[in-house]
Formats: C-alpha cells, sequence, structure tokens
C-alpha cells in the first residue's frame, strides 16, 4: 500500500472498528453469562469494564512502545492478541477465563488505539490528514455498531459463543491487510534511547492544551460508552422487548455518528471555530441524550432522539480527534496519543458499573444528570484550549 492512500488509511482503520467492536460484542450477551455463569448486572458491568485495565496501567507506556517500534508493527502484533482473545473466550469453561480473555483484548486495543492514530499521522498531511482523523474518529460508532450487531445474532441462543468466531476473524484480516502497510521512516533508522523517550513523554504531557484536549476526551467516552453499555437493557425494560430487539435497535442508530464525524469534517473545512462548533454540539447532545433516557416514548420517537444523540456524540468526538494534529508535536505523536488513550481507558473502566446500576433503577434523572455535566466541562475545557492555542500563537508578535 502507498502511504497515505485511502487504501491504507481504511486497513488502519479496520482496527479501531476491531477495538471498539472488543468493547461491545459482549453487551447483548449479558443474558447468556448470567445464564452460564451466574453473572449479575453488577458482575456484568465489571466484565464489561474489566477490559480496561490493561488500557488503564499500558495507556502510557503504550506512547513508548509505538514511539520505538513503530506505529505498523505494534498494529500487528494486536492483531494476533486480538486473535488469541477470542480463541479464550470461545473455550472458556469458567468466568476467570473470560476475565483473562478481557484482559488480553484490552492489551490488544490500548494498543491499537495509540498506533493506529499515530501512524494515520505519519503517513498523512494537510487536508488528507484532517479528514483521515475524523474518519478515525468513526471507529468507535462503526465498531460498537459491528460489535452489538455481531453479538445480537448469536445471543440469547445455543451459538452465542460464534460471537467470538466472528470477532476474531475481524482480527485476522485487519492483521493480514496490516501486512500490506507502508514502513515508515529510512530503513536502518535510529531511533531514541528510553531516556530521551520519557523526557518527550514528560514534555508532551507538560502541555496545558493536552491535558485539556484529554479531559474532554475523558468526558466524551464517559458519556458514549456509559450510555450504549445502558441503551440495550433500559429500551428493552421501557418497551417491553428483548435485549437483541433492543441491542439491533442501539446498533442501527448507532451508525448515525458516522455522518456525524463527516460532519464535522466538512464543517472544520469551511473554517468554522471548533469551540464554536463543539459548544453547538453540547447543546444538541445534551437535549436529545436526555430524552432517549426519557421513558415514556413511543418506538418511532425513541429512533429519532437515538438518532440525534449518536449524531451528536460522534460528532464531538471527532471534533475532538481533529484537533488531536493541534496539539500534538511531531516528535511527540506517540505520547500524544498515548495520553488521549490513557483517557478513554480511564472512562471506559469507571463507567459501565455506574451507568448499568443507574439502568437497574426507573428514574431516568441521573442519566440526565451526568449528562448535564460531561458536556459543560467538555466544552469549557475546548474554550480553554481554543485559548491558550491563541496566546502561543501571538506569543512570538508580542
Amino acid at each position: 500500500m502507498k502511504a497515505g492512500s485511502w487504501a491504507s488509511i481504511l486497513g488502519i482503520y479496520l482496527f479501531g472498528v476491531c477495538g471498539a467492536s472488543t468493547v461491545s460484542k459482549i453487551i447483548p450477551l449479558g443474558g447468556d453469562l448470567a445464564h452460564w455463569f451466574g453473572l449479575g448486572p453488577a458482575s456484568f458491568g465489571w466484565l464489561v469494564s474489566l477490559i480496561a485495565v490493561p488500557a488503564a496501567l499500558l495507556a502510557i507506556p503504550s506512547g513508548l512502545v509505538v514511539d520505538r517500534f513503530g506505529p505498523r508493527i505494534v498494529l500487528l502484533w494486536c492483531a494476533l492478541l486480538g486473535v488469541l482473545a477470542n480463541i479464550v473466550y470461545s473455550l472458556a469453561p469458567d468466568t476467570l477465563l473470560l476475565q483473562l480473555a478481557r484482559l488480553i483484548e484490552g492489551t490488544a486495543i490500548v494498543h491499537i488505539y495509540t498506533a493506529g492514530p499515530a501512524l494515520l499521522m505519519a503517513t498523512t498531511d494537510g487536508k488528507k490528514r484532517t479528514t483521515a482523523m475524523t474518519l478515525w474518529a468513526t471507529y468507535m460508532p462503526v465498531g460498537t455498531a459491528v460489535g452489538l450487531t455481531i453479538g445480537g445474532w448469536f445471543a440469547e441462543s445455543a451459538d452465542w459463543r460464534l460471537t467470538f468466531a466472528c470477532h476474531g476473524a475481524l482480527y485476522l484480516g485487519a492483521g493480514l491487510l496490516g501486512l500490506l502497510q507502508p514502513r515508515i521512516g529510512a530503513p536502518g533508522e535510529k531511533r531514541p534511547g528510553l531516556g530521551a523517550q520519557l523526557l518527550d513523554l514528560r514534555g508532551a504531557y507538560a502541555k496545558p492544551g493536552l491535558l485539556l484536549l484529554g479531559l474532554a476526551f475523558f468526558l466524551m467516552i464517559s458519556m458514549g460508552l456509559g450510555a450504549n453499555v445502558t441503551f440495550p437493557r433500559y429500551l428493552a425494560r421501557a418497551h417491553d422487548i428483548s435485549i437483541a430487539a433492543a441491542s439491533q435497535m442501539v446498533a442501527a442508530m448507532t451508525l448515525v455518528m458516522v455522518p456525524g464525524a463527516l460532519f464535522v469534517g466538512i464543517v472544520l473545512a469551511q473554517g468554522i471555530g471548533r469551540h464554536l462548533l463543539f459548544t453547538g454540539l453540547a447543546a444538541l447532545g445534551f437535549v436529545v441524550g436526555m430524552l432517549s433516557f426519557f421513558p415514556h416514548l413511543d418506538i418511532p420517537v425513541r429512533y429519532v432522539v437515538l438518532g440525534g444523540w449518536f449524531f451528536a456524540s460522534g460528532a464531538a468526538i471527532a471534533a475532538l480527534l481533529a484537533t488531536l494534529p493541534v496539539v500534538a508535536e511531531p516528535q511527540r505523536r506517540g505520547a500524544a496519543t498515548a495520553l488521549i488513550n490513557q483517557a478513554g481507558a480511564l472512562a471506559t473502566f469507571v463507567n459501565p458499573p455506574i451507568w448499568l446500576t443507574f439502568a437497574e433503577g426507573s428514574d431516568w434523572t441521573p442519566f440526565a444528570l451526568l449528562l448535564a455535566f460531561g458536556w459543560s466541562i467538555a466544552t469549557l475545557s475546548i474554550w480553554l484550549l481554543i485559548t491558550i492555542a491563541r496566546g502561543r500563537e501571538t506569543a512570538p508578535a508580542a
């Protein structure tokens, strides 16, 4: 593949889809896991979030790994880990091995989420880089939809473990395409030592703009993942339908995040300020997100508000990722993406048990409060980030 070609970009993107579907594929299997392994709502919530433990521990080191060995090699190893994890899932006789598989997958996706954008930034430039990064932002909704769809196919049936065979095949395909990805850097290029990398890491994380972007990303993943893991059970109870049917409903509407992300790419190309765009998305996201949890809606209306929620959240995440090249210095791309990865990992670990616990009750107001807090703080972070960036641009002229 040629560096920066659409074949290369889409091949990298497939790794992101594999990672995001890793998180969501077991959500429709909650009933099957309760039946075969005795997992209650709280235990199931921790199994969902367990995937974030490696990410919480390894997100920062993953930046060192990617900068040291190169994003292409790291992605190939991630594909192998993904295949291995799905084999363990398929054969697991008890909860312990399910947890082991979850940890293996967590190790894979933490490096995917660092290596993927690092490889995109290294192989693209200009407007194509902006387009590639906004496209990368859609791996989350597409992967979530893929995971929910695969899990929904086999949920509440004797063949529920086929979910893992399908997902393993997806990882295998990504790995085979990864072999064709371009190698970056000159042959025999000397890479910096560990000490130099640690200094680069410290320098990257001393940047207020990057820290603010990480905070905003943490909040967006908190709201997005929290809502996604909650919707299937919540909507199944609200509309008296099966979890499998509710999962398919959510999976279909999750894809609306894709036009949301692409919308951001179009708007940013017109020169609209990121902070203004994000503020508008926050207002829309809060209203439709709150209505998505309102219990007294007919199914057609539910589809509309869910579509609005996924459009707004997908667009907001794309706006944040499109801002990453602005705050990521060229020599510290791995470190910058690792910090964003760390923020997403912490959000993935913390939120499923919280949201699933609220979902067991009949009160929808806690969800409205979570959304109000998340959107407001994320918006404030983006305004501060833009203010700092503008101050840095004007400083030399002062």
